[in-house]
């Protein structure tokens, strides 16, 4: 076949054409994907939150108003240390919901070394943006109690534990986190140290503090839609995607296996390629975390969050409730006192708001109730420290069952308990003391009282006469019937009616 010189040179100047179309397309296309870079996180300061103690609304109130400001500061991240024992599943949510829908990255961090995020605090850390742990810490134990007193039937903990499973889920599902892991520790009540976290693919990081957890994240992508990976099976996919690939120079894709693709390790055409192929959601969301040496800006509780975060601690409401039944006893037996009354119903109050945050056992309650009534009826009733004793007893059962969670960190303290319970007994024991040496006192007052007293005759007392005791004159008469003269010293032995039976003190 005979070649055109001129056909040959028009063919070669297409395709120097096409080459160079190609190539100024492909600038063009590297241009737009370099103007659609993940964002880095601003360049704002890290907002530092810590959370200890019971879960509740001072808490919800706390972390909430902390992830608004991080959004109106341009934070690069806002970082949460918590340790805490669990509390109310309501607050939990309000809070897990504002840190999947906050604008900035959240991380959740259990430190210091030996603290622990257990029952809402494990919820927390599993629908945080990044899971950290310290050494040395715990979480888990994530399986629903009822709070604030509540008895739950069997039905009842079947539907609380079911739906504590599937919100569990639903964060870890989406950080992609160990879902089996997440599921016992709502089922069985796991618990795993932060090395068995980091293996288990629960957290993703380990840190000796924050700076060394923020040097360690820095650079880290993050989505806040929560997709981490891309995973396909090459004939479950468009041809065209695997074709791209391939002219990627990813030529071990024609397997049968799952091929998966960590987005964190993944070039921005290539995640453009998945979107565009429908492997991957629009993660206009998805931030680059510049965290090292970024200035810390730690926000403190206010004092209204302070005070309901003190009083939602089991060992604070317990001595509330105390105090408080202490102070109504004191009224009852002492009426007007006013002040005593008052001081105890307010600590009540107190007392019973603490036990909505708190799993109390009613049966508990009602013993420490029944151990007062016990009381009270004592100091009406001599039974000489049987119903005290019986009260104490009733009291240290009481509050031994008051908490209902088998998590040391809510159950009141056993010394507290006991001292309680001590000074208990030593009150009413001194109480009862003196009410039985009243009982064997002398009557002094009254008509009773009058027997035994001396006085002096005024007049001459025979059958009648005036006779002068305790500063009063009365009508008296000899018991004897012998005279006693005026101004003679004589005894009272007989009270009768408004007249005194005296007789003459014998020399």
């Amino acid at each position: 076949m005979k070649i055109n010189k001129f056909d040959l040179k028009r063919s070669w100047t297409k395709r120097i054409a096409a080459r160079t179309a190609l190539l100024a397309a492909l600038l063009l296309a590297s241009l737009a994907f370099s103007t659609e870079k993940t964002p880095e996180a601003a360049a704002g300061p890290v907002v530092l939150l810590e959370v200890k103690g019971v879960i509740g609304h001072a808490t919800k109130n706390y972390v909430t108003r902390g992830v608004k400001h991080g959004e109106k500061t341009n934070a690069a991240a806002v970082l949460i240390t918590i340790d805490t024992p669990g509390g109310m599943m309501d607050s939990m949510k309000d809070i897990a919901t504002a840190m999947i829908n906050s604008k900035v990255p959240v991380v959740v961090y259990v430190y210091p070394s030996g603290a622990t995020a257990t029952s809402a605090g494990f919820f927390l850390l599993m629908a945080s943006d990044v899971a950290a742990m310290a050494p040395n810490t715990s979480a888990g134990s994530a399986h629903p109690v009822a709070m604030g007193g509540q008895q739950m039937d069997k039905t009842m903990k079947e539907k609380a534990a079911n739906y504590a499973v599937k919100l569990m889920e639903q964060y870890a599902e989406r950080r992609g986190r160990n879902i089996d892991v997440a599921r016992d520790a709502v089922l069985r009540s796991i618990s795993v140290t932060s090395q068995e976290a980091l293996d288990k693919g629960v957290i993703e990081i380990i840190a000796e503090d924050v700076d060394d957890l923020l040097s360690k994240i820095d650079g880290w992508t993050i989505s806040k839609s929560g997709q981490k990976t891309v995973e396909f099976t090459p004939g479950e996919v468009e041809p065209e995607l695997l074709d791209e690939l391939r002219a990627r120079g990813m030529e071990d894709i024609d397997g049968g296996e799952t091929i998966v693709f960590d987005l964190n390790e993944t070039d921005e055409d290539i995640r453009e390629l998945f979107k565009t192929h429908g492997l991957l959601d629009d993660d206009s969301g998805r931030f680059t975390l510049r965290t090292d040496g970024a200035p810390v800006e730690k926000l403190p509780m206010s004092f209204r969050e302070l005070f309901f975060q003190m009083i939602g601690h089991p060992q604070i409401a317990y001595i509330l409730f105390m105090i408080g039944v202490y102070a109504l006893i004191f009224e009852v037996t002492h009426p007007g006192a006013i002040f005593p009354g008052v001081v105890g119903a307010i600590c009540l109050v107190i007392a019973f708001t603490a036990f909505q945050v708190i799993p109390i056992n009613t049966v508990g309650l009602a013993l420490i109730v029944g151990a007062f009534v016990l009381f009270v009826l004592e100091i009406f009733i001599v039974s000489h420290g049987l119903l005290a004793l019986g009260g104490v007893a009733l009291m240290v059962v009481g509050s031994l069952m008051l908490v209902d969670s088998t998590d040391p960190a809510l159950q009141i303290n056993i010394w507290l308990i006991l001292s309680t319970a001590g000074t208990t007994a030593f009150l009413f024991g001194v109480a009862i003391a003196a009410v039985i040496a009243t009982h064997r006192k002398k009557v002094s007052t009254g008509r009773r009282g009058m027997i035994g007293i001396k006085g002096k005759t005024l007049t001459d007392v025979n059958t009648e006469g005036k006779f002068s005791v305790r500063g009063e004159i009365w009508n008296a008469r000899s018991k004897s019937g012998d005279p006693i003269l005026a101004g003679e010293s004589a005894i009272v032995v007989e009270v009768d009616g408004m007249e005194l039976v005296i007789e003459k003190i014998k020399a």
